[in-house]
């Protein structure tokens, strides 16, 4: 995948020239560039010193320079950069849509958090080589060759490196107002191993944020901090996507653009000879092919994150196909002027007219010398195993403390009308080969529920022992979007069914990050009742190659503790009982310390978050209270996120009362501003609302602050009308820049914040979703262990600004329709199922019983509705939907991909 010179097998030269057809082509939607950095693939490996320089704790890596004062007199420029980028009123189209020649060819110029109205848009097409000085004086026979600048001061030696720090330069950019360029004033303001610091300044915003008027030309999303270095190279490219060399321009090219990529692929930039006449071509459609420019009108129709595999007529990119990397299907073949032929488009419901190309034949797939600027790109078509989804832990009879065992269950819902078929595979913590394997076929909108099938039983077991101890994780793959969620039990005996004392549900992770968060990092944190709090992480290496980690730990008091790991193939890491782990220094005025954790790697990883309430001092202490929560991937870091519940001294069960907490992570090295905004369930005014700075790497927690304390009571049409000590509703969160973190509710056995925590859950913020939502799981009066019955009710939350009507469909795990309801939400507002008496009365998929299981879909009335919901489980003593609880757990509601 994008490996120069990689491994892999050798699959037949595409040739054969083709006619194409030109039509109307779609507007591109909301999608950036195009492709998944498989097994780390293409990308340049993470500069660890530099990394440190923007994480603020170090010097550049080379070539550095101090950060350069603002220049008293600024070049005029032709437009304000906020006119020149806000977005566009309407449906976009070509000639005005900012990513015609930007997000995905150059990279992404991102305006800041001080323009909160504005989106990411394109770098700078090209920079005027005649315009470069540096303090007042011009830089004469400026050129770009290898990737630098290369010129001098009249009469003076070479500039090298360092040298260009402080260079000002006119930069071109195409504004979404209207077809044409705006001039603005660029600035070099570091240099380093990795390429230039670039800056655009915007005269607009000079007075009023000072050094916030200049921003980095390129955006370095979260998981990939370095990618604020760019690469000139001595070309334009125009809005069609057409390559011409230049002497006068230079283009600037961020490490995540399809320029960048194509180059470190082999398709160089440097090609100014006749006889490199077709490393050009060549070069121009690896654009076309990574951007899926279909037409070659510059319009791309592929999203960041979207696998495809490529190899070309000149042997520069070969086929990878190791273990890791789905079997693929030919998509395309392309030219430097789009797409030769097409099987399928890139994404499903691609709108590209791609039936007016012709399909690829049999000679599309020979061997042709004649057309070395050919390109053939596999990507995930009809049948394609391409859902790759993960559970951190697998354990089958694993002991625990108290001489209870743990078990893993594994629930896969398919969402389609169409058969999927799954393929379950337990692999070994230390690497090597899986442990076990389990196909299924799930029909159209079924279930697969591994508690009971013997195979699942008999992974890692021998036909006499089919509950030997057994520790891994688990990989999913499938040929189609499933949602699947894995339950972990704590069980009372040796076998799969004994009575569950725990259960934790959540769900596969699906977002694979060479950057990773987990909110929570505690070590023997007290707690009431004598019991401390602990965490733990497992990271799990998907990729066919070792991974090495760097675990960091921030502390509250602002400290960095950090150390490294090797993950083998397909291995685990899991820190319980690791010495640098427990190493993290206490907190002068307790005996223990608190913080949270970062993972960096140089393969994309999963990880998995484990709290544990233990009756004791030591971290292998007996175990009274799990929960487990995925570690937020880089990507999913955002501005805007909310949580399902807040709740203060909200009756339960018997004398136990519900009560909220959140944690608001600062990934950055920049402090941060972020509202809290606490909302009613009903449509009465915003309970509260306030404002935190969270100093850079630090934290907010809402527990002992006086502002969430002091949110009022919910008040008239509130679930606590009449008591001014309980309040309920829901949280939103905005920032000026992305966090991320997460939303704890516990069960007290008291009216005080302080009483002792009987149960806990902890879900991650979660930012505004739209589209469908499913959860793995609906039941309803379904037998648990010991006497116990098993309910499920979801809470929808409506973040949007008017109401939202949304249909709730419950399916039976054979695929079948049981109920349907219809609920409008009020804007701001939430729907609690576990009240509504429609939901009550829904059917029962074992009438005789008077029981349901299935599980449940979320469909708005309007695509583009926000909504975040969770699905609330409950195990009661008893057999109706209020008898008093035992267990309690929470699982977000997720979107099946596309």
């Amino acid at each position: 995948m994008q490996h120069g010179g990689s491994k892999g097998r050798r699959a037949p030269r595409l040739g054969g020239a083709a006619d194409r057809r030109t039509g109307a082509r779609r507007a591109a939607a909301d999608v950036s560039l195009c492709i998944l950095v498989a097994t780390g693939a293409a990308c340049t490996a993470v500069d660890a010193d530099v990394e440190e320089t923007l994480a603020g704790r170090g010097g550049l890596a080379a070539w550095s320079s101090d950060p350069i004062e603002e220049a008293a007199t600024i070049a005029a420029s032709d437009a304000s950069l906020r006119e020149c980028t806000k977005p566009r009123v309407g449906k976009p189209g070509k000639g005005n849509y900012r990513s015609h020649n930007g997000t995905g060819l150059h990279g992404r110029w991102d305006p800041g958090p001080h323009y909160g109205d504005l989106e990411p848009s394109e770098v700078p097409r090209r920079f005027d080589l005649a315009s470069i000085t540096k303090d007042g004086r011009p830089i004469d026979d400026v050129h770009v060759s290898g990737g630098k600048l290369h010129g001098r001061f009249r009469g003076g030696p070479d500039l090298v490196d360092g040298d260009w720090v402080g260079a000002v330069m006119d930069a071109h950019l195409l504004c979404t107002y209207a077809n044409e360029e705006s001039r603005f004033q660029a600035r070099i303001d570091a240099v380093s191993s990795s390429g230039y610091l670039f800056k655009i300044h915007d005269p607009a915003r000079r007075d009023d944020l000072g050094g916030a008027s200049w921003r980095p030309a390129c955006t370095a999303p979260l998981d990939a901090p370095e990618a604020v270095w760019a690469t000139p190279f001595a070309e334009v490219w125009d809005e069609n996507g057409i390559r011409r060399d230049s002497s006068a321009s230079f283009t600037l090219a961020c490490p995540m653009s399809a320029i960048a990529k194509c180059d470190r692929m082999g398709y160089g930039g440097d090609a100014d000879t006749e006889r490199d006449a077709d490393a050009r071509l060549l070069r121009q459609a690896c654009t076309r092919t990574l951007r899926a420019d279909y037409l070659g009108d510059g319009e791309f129709g592929t999203r960041d994150g979207v696998l495809i595999d490529i190899e070309d007529n000149r042997g520069i990119q070969v086929r990878e196909q190791e273990g890791d990397v789905p079997l693929l299907d030919l998509e395309a073949v392309w030219s430097p002027t789009g797409a030769v032929c097409v099987n399928y488009p890139r994404l499903s419901g691609n709108t590209v007219p791609i039936e007016e190309l012709k399909k690829c034949e049999d000679v599309d797939a020979a061997p042709d010398p004649s057309r070395p600027d050919l390109i053939r790109s596999w990507s995930c078509g009809p049948g394609s195993t391409c859902e790759r989804q993960y559970s951190s832990v697998f354990v089958k009879n694993w002991p625990a403390s108290g001489g209870l065992t743990q078990w893993s269950n594994v629930i896969v819902v398919n969402p389609s009308p169409a058969e999927a078929a799954v393929e379950l595979t337990v692999l070994s913590s230390g690497g090597g080969g899986p442990l076990g394997t389990v196909t299924v076929a799930i029909p159209g909108y079924g279930v697969y529920n591994s508690f009971g099938d013997p195979r699942w039983r008999g992974i890692d077991g021998v036909p006499t022992d089919e509950s030997r101890p057994s520790y891994g994780w688990i990989a999913l793959a499938s040929d189609r979007p499933v949602v699947a969620t894995h339950r972990t039990a704590l069980r009372a005996g040796s076998t799969w069914n004994a009575p569950a004392r725990l259960v934790e549900d959540e769900p596969f992770l699906t977002e694979p990050s060479r950057r990773l968060f987990a909110s929570y990092y505690l070590k023997r944190w007290p707690e009431a009742g004598g019991k401390t709090l602990w965490s733990n992480v497992v990271v799990n290496n998907p990729a066919a190659r070792q991974a090495t980690i760097q675990v960091r730990i921030h502390g509250a008091d602002g400290g960095l503790h950090e150390f490294h790991r090797t993950v083998p193939a397909r291995g685990a890491w899991n820190s319980h009982g690791d010495t640098d782990w427990l190493a993290v220094p206490d907190v002068p005025t307790k005996v223990g310390a608190p913080g949270w954790v970062e993972i960096r790697s140089d393969e994309p990883v999963v990880a998995t978050s484990r709290i544990v309430h233990r009756s004791g001092s030591t971290y292998d202490a007996p175990v009274t209270l799990l929960d487990d929560m995925g570690l937020t991937g880089a990507r999913s870091a955002a501005r805007r996120l909310a949580a399902s519940a807040f709740l203060r001294n909200v009756p339960a069960t018997g004398t136990m009362t519900q009560w909220s907490s959140l944690i608001v992570n600062n990934p950055h090295p920049e402090q941060v501003t972020i509202t809290v905004t606490v909302h009613r369930n009903d449509e009465g005014p915003d309970l509260a609302r306030f404002t935190k700075t969270i100093p850079p790497f630090g934290a907010f927690s809402a527990d002992g602050d006086p502002d969430w304390a002091s949110v009022p009571a919910t008040g008239s049409g509130g679930r606590s009308t009449g008591d001014g000590g309980r309040s309920a509703g829901w949280v939103e969160i905005s920032a000026d820049l992305p966090v991320f973190g997460v939303s704890r509710v516990m069960l007290r056995e008291g009216a005080a914040p302080s009483s002792p925590v009987v149960l806990f859950n902890d879900e991650p913020l979660a930012a505004p979703s739209s589209g469908s939502l499913v959860s793995g799981l609906y039941i309803k009066n379904v037998p648990g262990a010991e006497g116990l019955t098993q309910w499920s009710a979801p809470v929808v939350n409506n973040l949007s600004a008017e109401p939202a009507t949304t249909r709730v469909r419950i399916l039976t795990t054979d695929g079948s329709l049981l109920g349907e309801i219809e609920r409008t939400i009020p804007a701001k507002s939430a729907w609690d199922a576990a009240s509504d008496p429609g939901w009550q009365a829904l059917p029962h998929s074992e009438a005789a019983h008077l029981r349901s299981i299935g599980w449940v879909e979320l469909i708005p009335s309007r695509p583009w509705t926000a909504l975040l919901a969770t699905n609330r489980l409950t195990q009661r003593r008893g057999t109706t939907g209020d008898a008093p609880i035992a267990l309690y757990d929470a699982t977000p509601f997720v979107r099946a991909r596309d």
